[in-house]
């Protein structure tokens, strides 16, 4: 097994605030690896069951979803350090609602699930910034909901691709028609392709 110095470790997700000794047990004593994909890899599949925590270490990820009618797709570009989805470890569902590409050389922290049960009971600090990290993603996603959408079709567009964002910068490509893009946010198709045309104008879209 590979292992990698505990100054790698710290600036990770989830391990942040960690100290040495705890760093050092990990890397000693709980089970994990460290992978390598090339440029192109598919990492893990929508759909897929998860079992275990995947921490992109170093490179640029492709993030991209389909809908359940596989009526539109919606991708995004994602930059390390980043970890995969742990709220799909446990659950009623324990699949990946996402499929990760690698769109450059990559290197990954991987963690079976034994070694993440094993990191919660011994780490006060892992176990807290798991329920951080969990408790922010379910935060967000209350929040999508409250927003206000009456009135411009424009801020219906936006809402619509920020509700599926991991982070709201960086490259995002949405492929819809307009009339499926219609249908999702309730508005005319002539509507649609006047605020696709405005948010053109404002180089806010290609």
């Amino acid at each position: 097994m590979e292992h990698f110095s505990t100054e790698t470790l710290k600036d990770l997700p989830l391990f942040q605030g960690m100290g040495k000794n705890d760093l050092e047990q990990f890397a000693s004593q709980t089970p994990h690896s460290l992978v390598d994909y090339n440029k192109g890899t598919t990492i893990v599949s929508q759909d897929m069951p998860c079992q275990q925590l995947i921490i992109i270490i170093r490179g640029t990820i492709g993030m991209h979803s389909f809908s359940d009618n596989r009526r539109y797709a919606f991708f995004e570009l994602l930059q390390a350090p980043l970890a995969l989805q742990p709220e799909s470890l446990y659950g009623i569902s324990t699949t990946y609602t996402h499929s990760y590409t690698a769109r450059t050389a990559l290197r990954a922290l991987v963690i079976p699930k034994v070694g993440i049960a094993q990191l919660y009971r011994s780490s006060e600090v892992f176990r807290l910034n798991l329920i951080n990290m969990l408790s922010a993603k379910i935060h967000k996603q209350q929040q999508c909901l409250w927003h206000d959408l009456s009135g411009v079709t424009e801020k219906r567009i936006v809402n619509f691709i920020h509700s599926r964002c991991v982070y709201p910068a960086g490259e995002k490509e949405l492929l819809i028609s307009m009339g499926d893009l219609g249908t999702q946010i309730n508005a005319p198709r002539m509507k649609v392709s006047k605020a696709l045309n405005n948010l053109q104008k404002q180089s806010l879209i290609l």
